[in-house]
């Protein structure tokens, strides 16, 4: 099981809320402006912009969309293509962010360094249910499957942030659950800076990016 793409965030002590409408136009925020970059995230934003004859938004996203259809592109590259993006999106001025409502397949994810792993190398869905206010992280690893449940504290439009906390870990070997524990974790969230209606990109505030589609 692959867990390190959601890690521990930032806390919150703000109510549940609703969460917006899915709206049909993609849009990027810049209510909340990006983090700081480290070292190698600087080295991957300069491979990107070096490997594009005409570095952009929409570059940026062609290159997002041929990484997640194909896996083909380096991704030191795909890294710096998210981060360029992130960048993109605070200098926008647009209004609320499409509704993150749904099931989104994570396929890149930076919160290990190690390249190879970014490509996320098995099936790992992030479920919201906005009616219940549910999130879960589902893994499937052979006959093992990972849901990892937790419930939703806020999700605000304007900023693009969703804040949640995992509190139970199922266990389920060839269709059946064998194993359940309630795990100490801390109040988690996830920055969205894009979202259309077949992929978003999001920043953890325990740092790195990840691409999801559904």
């Amino acid at each position: 099981m692959r867990t390190s793409t959601v890690q521990p965030f930032r806390s919150s002590s703000v109510a549940p809320q609703r969460l917006a409408p899915r709206r049909s136009l993609a849009r990027c925020k810049a209510a909340v402006s990006p983090a700081a970059l480290t070292d190698i995230e600087k080295q991957a934003l300069a491979t990107y912009k070096s490997s594009s004859s005409s570095p952009s938004k929409a570059d940026a996203l062609q290159l997002l969309k041929r990484a997640a259809a194909t896996k083909s592109v380096p991704a030191e590259t795909v890294e710096g293509a998210l981060l360029a993006l992130e960048q993109f999106a605070a200098q926008e001025k647009t209004g609320s962010t499409p509704s993150i409502a749904g099931s989104w397949r994570l396929l890149f994810g930076t919160a290990t360094k190690f390249r190879p792993f970014q490509y996320i190398p098995v099936k790992e869905d992030f479920v919201l249910d906005e009616a219940d206010k549910t999130v879960v992280l589902e893994s499937t690893l052979g006959p093992f499957e990972f849901f990892i449940r937790g419930v939703m504290a806020s999700w605000r439009p304007e900023s693009g942030e969703l804040q949640f906390q995992f509190t139970k870990v199922d266990i389920h070997f060839a269709g059946n659950k064998v194993w359940e524990v309630s795990p100490k974790s801390k109040p988690k969230t996830y920055t969205f800076f894009h979202v259309s209606p077949d992929m978003a990109c999001a920043r953890s505030s325990a740092g790195g990016v990840a691409l999801m589609v559904k």
